[in-house]
């Protein structure tokens, strides 16, 4: 099952993650061929306050599974 994590700066309605899952997972099931039922998607927000703090030692971690990073191919 395809998981899509999503951490972002706080301030956004419910609508608008949704939208943004259903876009995610709609590309995301073009470019793998999963069905988008075989999606999770999990949106957590971050306060921009404490992004320094709680997002960054995260992205620290993962530096070597970054895909795209800042808009482009890494």
């Amino acid at each position: 099952m395809p998981f899509i994590h999503v951490r972002a700066y706080s301030g956004r309605d419910v609508e608008g993650k949704q939208k943004m899952a259903q876009a995610m997972v709609k590309a995301a099931s073009e470019a793998s061929g999963a069905p988008e039922t075989a999606f999770t998607v999990v949106y957590e927000d971050i306060d921009r306050e404490v992004w320094e703090k709680e997002a960054a030692p995260i992205l620290e971690q993962l530096k070597d599974k970054v895909v795209i990073q800042s808009g482009k191919l890494v």
